[in-house]
């Protein structure tokens, strides 16, 4: 049936799998890929990031395709995992890690606003697991809660009252706020989409690896034969030196991205400066 249309693509949850697994499932007359999510559980450090990038790599097949997944209907939302009070300084890091890896991305609604989880009470919950394990296991509604469009009553969503109750922060942090505000983590997530888009090494080059070890900055480069593109994160909260080899840090660089500087300035002595919790994205010239 899916053979007999054109541009058809099949991922599949398959339930309860290590990335072992769900790579077995993606061949011929299989999936076209299947989901991993091991990103959901990762803690903030950039080599757990790294160790479960090279997990999924190392087990897919030549011809299997990476799927990667930050958020979904059944897991603590990014914003609460990451998050740091109502701060978005490291969602914009975990938005360019998963824009620029090589693979598909997948995004939950509310993710590019940054949505944390809702806190509920145990006559509030909707989810069966949680009315049943409560208060060994609260259920997942946490990251279900309605989409928060703009600051009028329930967040835009609807005009009665709806299935989950919308988070206390939606006066602030909804659609509408964060298109008025440059900066916001919303803007952040379009420029990231835009420069995948426009830079075929981001959608199609090869991952190489520049931090073999990495503690506090994972970076790497997308490469096709014809761009370079260097991609560097910087999971710390204090400024740090990326030290580029192998030519890297003599080549000429141009600016696509970043969420904390506008201009590059001429790499000195093959150390490229990171701001705290800077997303980085160079093309080599």
């Amino acid at each position: 049936v899916v053979d007999a249309y054109p541009q058809r693509y099949l991922v599949g949850e398959t339930f309860l799998s290590t990335p072992e697994r769900a790579a077995q499932y993606c061949a011929s007359k299989l999936l076209h890929a299947a989901f991993n999510f091991e990103f959901t559980h990762s803690r903030w450090n950039a080599g757990a990031f790294y160790k479960a990038i090279q997990r999924w790599e190392d087990r897919l097949n030549a011809n299997a395709f990476p799927t990667y997944v930050l958020n979904n209907h059944d897991v603590r939302r990014s914003g609460s995992r990451y998050g740091r009070g109502e701060n978005d300084d490291r969602l914009k890091v975990a938005a360019a890690l998963l824009l620029t890896l090589r693979g598909t991305p997948f995004l939950y609604y509310g993710e590019e606003i940054g949505m944390r989880d809702i806190k509920l009470s145990r006559s509030q919950i909707k989810d069966p697991i949680g009315k049943r394990y409560y208060p060994f296991h609260k259920g997942r509604d946490g990251c279900r809660s309605p989409m928060q469009w703009d600051d009028t009553a329930n967040a835009g969503f609807c005009t009665v009252e709806p299935w989950l109750p919308v988070h206390p922060n939606y006066t602030r942090r909804n659609l509408e706020a964060q298109r008025a505000d440059a900066d916001s983590l919303f803007h952040f997530y379009k420029r990231l989409i835009q420069v995948r888009r426009g830079v075929p090494a981001l959608r199609r080059g090869m991952f190489l690896p520049l931090t073999q070890d990495p503690r506090l900055i994972l970076a790497y480069l997308r490469k096709t034969d014809e761009q370079t593109v260097l991609v560097a994160l910087n999971f710390s909260r204090r400024s740090l030196p990326l030290i580029l080899g192998g030519g890297l840090g003599q080549a000429c660089w141009e600016l696509l991205l970043s969420n904390k500087r506008d201009s590059l300035e001429q790499i000195s002595g093959g150390a490229l400066p990171l701001a705290p919790n800077e997303a980085l994205v160079l093309l080599q010239r």
